[in-house]
């Protein structure tokens, strides 16, 4: 490696990746529908049909993490069981149908594309709160009444939702995906804060994604612990790409690039390992504030003809680099869940993530490794790349692991807290 360091430019990539830079992957791959793994499936019993008034912020396509994901898996398991969804949103724009959900946005709003959920909060300069302040006061003009339940995610519509739900008497359910302390590694904007303790305080019932997410509800917000439900996040079991034999040894992460998720983590311990293993290639896919940071970081670390940047993926090419991946790395600061490492897992591809990430507390299939220890990421790494074997049985006993349970389960247990809060009522 030359001494000089390389520029930042050298990592001239578009953003999306076009599907010809994915070539030499996908011409190493090969369609293979997924061994099948026995899973309890409870039976889908629907004592009561519901009326859900459900509030988001972002929806397949256009989404930016797993918030706009979740609501759309959460949806279509819901109106499977029989419910029906009426889901509110800030925005028109394109959106993935579901029979069974029907879209209410503001009549003024412009057509896409809108900022991602993840690229707002803690950040002033992305957004006018007055258009958060808009939202809420126009789902304030709602009728709560057609409906059994009002449920919200994350701090959008907190205002707006739980003021409707109160003045017409219906229950109301928080879904917390992330708090302000973790996006903003402890440093939360105020009004953002504001607003999510709003929501939990103002909620009959709340749901965090891990226990570790609602531990920090109690001790942080003050929430009561009996009120809080935890219901993970889950993968939806589906054909899979497969490498063949001669696949690159590719080391992958997949994510924001956010100071929350630790890339640079990624990238120092991908330094290490490039010195041993000559033939590994690191690949970054995925956008957010951290971009221009690390770009300098890798030419620093003299990485320029090791480390790709992808910048946004499609799901198409997210499936791709999974199946193409070796390993997966996910070296969070604060992790609520980590559903790309799930994803990964669903894939084969053994995980390696911080001992923060909620995700480990449903499989034991993954490597763990505290977030700050570039030195051990760099081990394990290298461990993997260096032990087929090893990799494969860990990534099937992950695949299993990750697969046992799917959003028809997730559903039953969040239908499961609407009749809870319903119940409740009734007494």
């Amino acid at each position: 490696m030359s001494t000089p360091k390389s520029s930042p430019r050298a990592f001239r990539r578009p953003i999306p990746v076009t599907k010809t830079e994915l070539e030499p992957f996908t011409s190493e791959l090969t369609w293979q529908r997924a061994p099948g793994v026995p899973k309890p499936r409870p039976p889908r019993v629907v004592e009561q049909r519901l009326r859900i008034l459900m509030i988001g912020w972002e929806w397949p396509p256009h989404h930016s993490g797993g918030l706009g994901v979740h609501c759309f898996e959460l949806c279509q398991e819901l109106t499977r069981m029989g419910h029906r969804i009426t889901f509110v949103l800030p925005f028109h724009g394109p959106r993935t149908e579901i029979a069974g959900v029907t879209f209410r946005t503001p009549g003024d709003t412009p057509e896409g594309p809108y900022p991602g959920a993840y690229e707002i909060g803690g950040s002033p300069t992305r957004w006018d709160s007055g258009d958060i302040g808009t939202f809420n006061a126009w789902i304030g003009t709602l009728s709560a009444k057609p409906f059994d339940v009002v449920h919200a995610h994350d701090w959008f519509g907190t205002a707006g939702g739980s003021a409707i739900a109160r003045r017409d008497g219906r229950p109301f359910v928080q879904t917390i995906h992330s708090t302000e302390y973790d996006r903003s590694l402890g440093h939360p904007w105020p009004d953002v804060l504001a607003r999510e303790q709003l929501g939990i305080d103002a909620a009959d019932r709340v749901i965090a994604v891990s226990n570790h997410l609602k531990e920090q509800l109690v001790e942080r917000y003050k929430a009561r612990a009996e009120k809080v439900r935890v219901i993970y996040n889950a993968v939806r079991p589906s054909e899979r790409l497969s490498a063949l034999g001669g696949a690159k040894k590719i080391v992958l992460y997949l994510g924001r690039l956010a100071a929350m998720k630790g890339v640079d983590t990624f990238l120092r311990a991908a330094a290490q390992v490039a010195r041993s293993e000559p033939g590994a290639l690191f690949v970054v896919a995925g956008e957010g504030p951290e971009y221009p940071r690390l770009l300098t970081l890798a030419a620093h670390l003299d990485l320029s003809d090791r480390v790709l940047f992808l910048g946004k993926v499609t799901d198409e090419e997210r499936t791709t680099l999974l199946a193409s991946a070796s390993v997966f790395v996910l070296p969070s600061v604060v992790e609520p869940f980590g559903i790309a490492a799930l994803e990964a897992m669903a894939a084969g591809v053994p995980a390696i993530v911080s001992k923060t990430s909620g995700v480990a507390e449903i499989t034991t299939g993954m490597f763990t490794v505290d977030f700050w220890d570039i030195d051990e990421f760099a081990s394990r790494i290298a461990e993997l790349l260096a032990y087929p074997v090893l990799r494969h049985t860990m990534g099937e006993e992950g695949r299993i692991s990750a697969t046992r349970e799917g959003w028809e389960e997730r559903a039953i247990q969040t239908a499961g807290v609407y009749r809870e809060v319903l119940a409740g009522r009734r007494r």
